[in-house]
């Protein structure tokens, strides 16, 4: 099995800090974690402190950057499989079992990488990140893999030259196109090994100028002029879909499948539901969970929930939530498997699903 080194920069102080490092403490693999903080919070080192054993290396201090504090963390390293979590990422359970497997399988991959879910700013798991592929063929033209969810051989990192530290907005990307411009080998793994905050806050929601010049350095390196046109228009619709159109004109747009609305595993990229969809969730909160909400905006009696292949009892409705029971209570580092279906005639908006009622397992 291979060693595993991931690096966690921290420029500010976020709310999921600590389920990010639960998340990397849960997982069952050789793991080696380095911890760059330049937030200058109280509340960071009092966290590192609660997860000592987890961490290799630890920094408190400025840096040049964030692409600096993650290559920094893996210099101070020895692991032969890399990746970063940013504070707001959180990494499922068994994640880098998957990815350690996905090598195994793949002895001439350099990259594996899988899919995420994404959250909102309230904890709600609102989809799937929706632009992940399961080929890398047009990474040149659009950023196809889910950051949180990549590893990769440090030996293939630095036959490329390594991470560009004078990247703030792209570094990921930046990677992803020049180990496809190397020839290395990309392997898809058709699983959920992250969860990735999605809000208008993050550096990659904006759309300044520092972001849109690294944008058009990276497309300005595909040979194919109608690609590279196409991923220019891409990243401005984006924007413009992601953040600044009004919910209801997003929807429409997605429910007529102008800019991939077509969503993953039954879920829309409008929310809405058919007839079936999948989704897992997971949490690292301590003791466990006992109810699931939905939100959204459909009659209670049209929505049945399966869990783990068993159907969960509706305990109540208030308005824009329906309430289910879990059969049991859900412990932290656990996946919960989540089928939802739509009984009804019409189609079915789920806008996002969270946990609520905390319960001591047992």
């Amino acid at each position: 099995m291979p060693r595993f080194c991931i690096s966690v920069p921290v420029g500010a102080w976020h709310p999921l800090l600590e389920q990010c490092l639960a998340s990397l403490a849960a997982q069952d693999a050789d793991l080696e974690v380095a911890l760059l903080d330049a937030s200058g919070d109280e509340r960071v080192r009092v966290l590192a402190d609660k997860y000592a054993d987890l961490l290799t290396y630890r920094h408190h201090g400025p840096d040049d950057g964030q692409a600096d504090a993650i290559a920094s963390g893996w210099e101070h390293t020895e692991g032969d499989v890399l990746g970063w979590l940013n504070a707001d990422d959180v990494l499922a359970p068994g994640a880098l079992k998957h990815a350690a497997d996905a090598f195994a399988a793949n002895p001439d991959a350099a990259i594996v990488y899988g899919l995420s879910t994404i959250c909102d700013d309230d904890g709600r798991v609102t989809g799937y990140h929706w632009n992940v592929r399961p080929t890398a063929d047009d990474i040149m033209s659009t950023c196809s893999i889910s950051q949180p969810s990549c590893f990769f051989r440090r030996d293939a990192l630095d036959a490329i030259g390594g991470l560009d530290r004078s990247l703030h907005y792209t570094m990921d990307w930046d990677l992803w196109i020049r180990f496809h411009m190397a020839g290395y080998r990309f392997a898809f793994i058709n699983e959920v090994l992250s969860l990735v905050l999605w809000t208008a806050d993050a550096k990659t929601g904006g759309f300044g100028a520092g972001r849109r010049r690294e944008l058009r350095r990276l497309l300005d390196m595909n040979p194919d002029k109608a690609s590279r046109r196409a991923g220019y228009i891409g990243f401005i619709t984006h924007h413009l879909y992601e953040y600044l159109l009004p919910k209801a004109m997003r929807r429409w747009i997605w429910r007529r499948d102008i800019s991939g609305g077509a969503g993953m595993f039954g879920w829309s990229v409008s929310g809405d539901i058919q007839t079936d969809m999948q989704v897992p969730l997971f949490h690292y909160t301590e003791g466990g969970t006992q109810e699931i909400v939905l939100w959204t905006d459909a009659e209670a009696q049209s929505v049945s929930v399966v869990a783990n292949g068993v159907e969960c009892r509706q305990s109540g409705t208030e308005e824009g939530r329906i309430i289910f029971n879990l059969p049991a209570p859900m412990p932290p580092a656990s996946v919960l498997k989540l089928g939802v279906r739509n009984c009804g005639n019409a189609a079915l908006c789920i806008r996002g699903i969270s946990f609520s009622g905390q319960s001591s397992v047992g």
